[in-house]
């Protein structure tokens, strides 16, 4: 808990001084991930989507369900 007062007290005190920096580095305006990539957006949504399957599957397969009450 100490741990949580004491980053929250250095990111506060922190604040003016580093964002201006990480926010000069991170500002790419208003993107979206295949404009990132350079991809289709349709293709992104496809792997997306694949990729969303696969993992209902194998988590289907694993046996990984909620237990009953």
């Amino acid at each position: 808990m100490l741990g949580f007062l004491v980053g929250a007290a250095l990111f506060g005190l922190t604040y003016q001084q580093v964002f201006p920096v990480i926010s000069g580095i991170a500002n790419l305006g208003n993107v979206v991930i295949p404009d990132l990539w350079n991809v289709s957006s349709f293709l992104f949504i496809a792997l997306f989507t694949l990729i969303a399957l696969l993992l209902f599957y194998l988590i289907d397969r694993a046996g990984l369900k909620r237990k009953e009450k």
